[in-house]
């Protein structure tokens, strides 16, 4: 079992010409069996889940008319890079009218449908935050080893420079994370607390319409006897 925590970016027609782009942050959790997706997508700030078993992607490359562990690779490498893979284009759109589906695309010359994930909103994003977390306290892997035509300074390098720019995106997308939990907490917050507040003028009202009756009640309870008057007839 392997997670990975990425960002990429979504390719939408809708948003070619905003200054700020959309992105998707995935994690991924390669299982046994089975791959399970979180997504956040920051074109509307929504969070998604979904998952893929597996023979789903053994029949999409039989489709293809490819091999199994070449098209579960490429998906696998496409899903878990950072800032997606270059010739792939990944999107989270509606199906039908009413269903989110996240779908990756393979674009070389023509596009074509690799992955297709349906997806349920969620409402938080805190496995994503967690994995992302997780991540950045994991260890760097070693250094593979250089090339017997590379010098080994060149190598040392080139890995401390790996680690020092993945270090750097890790604290930008938990940084992001926070200011994204921490802002959806204060609108929990301010929402119980403007239902609390409705509570308790709901609950006064009530109070005051009662006592008001009950005082309105004694009032016509001690007011004056009246006087009765009876028309006798008379012959």
């Amino acid at each position: 079992m392997s997670s990975f925590v990425v960002k990429v970016l979504q390719c939408s027609l809708s948003h070619s010409q905003r200054d700020i782009k959309p992105f998707i942050y995935v994690r991924s959790n390669w299982m046994d069996d089975e791959v399970e997706f979180d997504f956040l997508s920051t074109s509307d700030n929504q969070n998604y889940r979904g998952s893929l078993k597996y023979e789903e992607l053994r029949n999409g490359a039989s489709d293809l008319e490819q091999s199994y562990e070449v098209f579960f690779a490429e998906c696998k490498n496409a899903m878990t890079t950072h800032m997606g893979l270059q010739g792939f284009d990944y999107d989270i759109s509606l199906e039908n009218g009413d269903k989110q589906v996240f779908k990756m695309y393979k674009c070389k010359g023509y596009e074509t449908l690799y992955l297709e994930v349906p997806l349920r909103k969620v409402s938080n994003c805190y496995q994503l935050l967690d994995a992302a977390i997780e991540a950045g306290q994991q260890k760097p892997q070693a250094a593979p080893a250089p090339e017997s035509d590379v010098k080994e300074t060149t190598s040392l390098a080139e890995y401390e420079k790996y680690v020092k720019d993945s270090k750097l995106k890790e604290e930008e997308l938990l940084r992001k994370f926070l200011l994204l939990i921490n802002s959806k907490k204060a609108y929990i917050r301010d929402l119980e607390s403007q239902l609390e507040e409705r509570s308790k003028k709901s609950s006064k009202q009530k109070k005051s319409q009662k006592i008001l009756s009950e005082d309105e009640e004694d009032e016509a309870y001690g007011a004056a006897t009246q006087v009765m008057n009876i028309d006798n007839d008379s012959d």
